[in-house]
């Protein structure tokens, strides 16, 4: 909540509190004055007068709280939108360094669930738990002077029922609804991590057994959320009754002891109805702390899971002063060597590998070689523990991130396509690529029949999913061809494809003019033009990852 708190415009922030406590005393006000006025006209004055006094005050106040609230409206909104707009900007901007190496193994749909849902329980912290909490200690602090004023007694006794129902209920309805808010909260981000889950692999789930497994564990963390709805909704009903109950108690004790003085002779009877009606609007202050309070446990819940996010570390870090970009695009790996965390043996080690400018080099190997490493090491997506990868001469780590990939196009094993259309997949590689520029690439790598079929404007499906494997691979591998890069990174681009198209497709990289780095399990399918290297073919420095060429 820490975190939160710093992220608050603080004037803006007290400007809400203040037009809060306004809003508070001007409906008590109003009471107060509408009694008082009420009992006065009962009496039958001479003239009236003697109420004008009255009547400018129901007015005056009337209208005031009205404004107050409006104001306060205004002013809380902008700042919940303020706080939400930077909570959602600070985690996406966190989230980017961290891609992709640091995310490896975060559920797709977690990410999801504290992107939306958790920045979403926390634009409200403002508006429901700390703004009433503020208004709630300076208007009921206002009040109990006020009423001092009137009858020490019952200002005691007004002190009392405040803390009860602004502390005391809270407290309980806290403690009561802490296990249902965070089940409520860790449930709900579950069944969005299911129901994304089944929906990417729901071929494989129907063709399994029919999504009996995966419907069976969604319908049992939407069973736990239900009994954690349950609860926290037995505790806001208790919370209600507390809150309607306690204000009660207090006009009472408000007839009771102001009622003394009048029966007495000694107090005006107008002084009783306001007394009494004044109470019951000090109750205003801290009557939505206890359902407010409920909901704290959900909302630290997020906060926390939002904050876990944020402190993940990323696997590579932008250096303190950056180096210009050189001029040269070479690439070239010197004694490289990574070992993945919690693995027990390097994934490189010892590693010389170069690619200068034109070069077309592809890397073999059995799986667990290295081979994608060298590609993550290339992209600077992770560093080496030992040895340099070197951009034109200089070292990857004193450039800039966005100079080291602006340098390369990376095509993945496994490409991701975005739910839009075919030109706007591929335009993330060059924005201002023409549709014959589009048209051009796709038919070189063979992909006529999507141009025929989906066309550049039709939609692709959610993950390109009305493509097939082949088909989403060589549209990745057309983006990489379009952007401006000097340095072309493959996985793997030909792995769904038949032997011709994987031809076709390596002879339209083998004829880019660009240095071309891919991985392949097919090298026979390489022409002459192609430099093949072997990674994981011997012990050439101390048992890791040797090359042959």
């Amino acid at each position: 909540m820490s975190d939160l708190l710093r992220l608050l415009p603080r004037g803006r922030a007290a400007l809400a509190v203040l037009l809060g406590t306004l809003t508070v005393l001007c409906g008590a006000a109003l009471l107060a004055a509408s009694g008082a006025l009420i009992t006065g006209a009962a009496q039958r004055p001479s003239t009236l007068l003697v109420l004008m006094p009255l009547i400018t005050a129901v007015r005056l106040f009337g209208v005031a709280r009205a404004a107050a609230r409006y104001a306060e409206r205004l002013v809380s909104h902008d700042l919940t939108l303020r706080l939400v707009t930077r909570l959602r900007a600070g985690l996406l901007e966190r989230l980017v360094p961290l891609a992709p190496a640091a995310l490896t193994g975060v559920r797709g749909g977690d990410l999801l669930a504290t992107v939306r849902a958790d920045v979403d329980e926390l634009q409200g912290a403002f508006v429901r738990l700390l703004a009433p909490a503020a208004v709630a200690v300076v208007a009921g602090g206002a009040a109990v002077a006020l009423t001092a004023l009137v009858s020490p007694a019952l200002a005691l006794v007004l002190a009392a029922l405040l803390v009860l129902l602004g502390a005391g209920v809270p407290l309980w309805a806290r403690r009561a609804g802490r296990r249902s808010a965070v089940a409520r909260a860790r449930e709900e981000a579950a069944v969005g991590a299911d129901v994304l889950d089944l929906l990417h692999g729901l071929a494989d789930h129907l063709g399994a057994d029919g999504g009996r497994t995966a419907l069976g564990a969604l319908d049992a963390h939407l069973d736990r959320q239900v009994i954690a709805e349950r609860s926290a909704a037995r505790v806001a009903a208790a919370t209600t009754w507390l809150r309607e109950g306690v204000p009660a108690l207090g006009l009472v004790a408000a007839l009771w002891l102001v009622g003394e003085g009048v029966a007495a002779g000694g107090t005006d009877p107008a002084l009783l109805a306001a007394a009494a009606l004044g109470v019951l609007g000090a109750f205003e202050a801290v009557a939505g702390l206890g359902a407010a309070w409920a909901a704290a446990a959900g909302v630290r819940a997020a906060a926390d899971r939002v904050r876990a996010l944020g402190a993940l570390e990323p696997a590579v870090r932008e250096p303190g002063q950056p180096l210009p970009a050189p001029g040269a695009t070479g690439l070239r790996l010197e004694g490289v060597a990574l070992t993945y965390p919690g693995a027990a043996r390097p994934a490189l080690d010892g590693l010389d590998l170069e690619v200068g400018p034109g070069d077309k080099v592809a890397l073999t190997g059995p799986s667990g070689a290295g081979k994608s490493t060298v590609l993550a090491l290339a992209l600077r997506a992770r560093d080496p523990d030992r040895g340099r990868v070197l951009l034109g001469g200089t070292d990857a780590r004193d450039l800039a991130l966005a100079d080291v990939r602006a340098r390369s196009a990376w095509s993945a094993q496994s490409p991701q396509l975005l739910g839009g259309t075919v030109a706007g997949n591929l335009r993330l590689a060059r924005h201002d690529a023409t549709d014959a520029d589009l048209a051009h690439v796709l038919r070189a790598l063979g992909l006529d029949d999507v141009l025929d079929g989906v066309g550049l404007h039709g939609w692709v499906g959610e993950s390109g999913e009305r493509l097939s494997a082949g088909e989403r691979a060589r549209v990745s591998v057309a983006r990489a061809l379009l952007s401006p890069a000097p340095l072309l990174l493959l996985d793997e681009p030909t792995a769904h494809l038949d032997g011709p198209l994987a031809a076709r497709v390596l002879r339209v990289l083998a004829d880019d003019p660009r240095a071309v780095l891919l991985v392949t399990h097919s090298p026979a399918a390489l022409d002459a033009r192609w430099r093949v290297v072997e990674v994981g073919s011997g012990a050439r420095t101390g048992g890791g990852a040797a090359l042959a060429v």
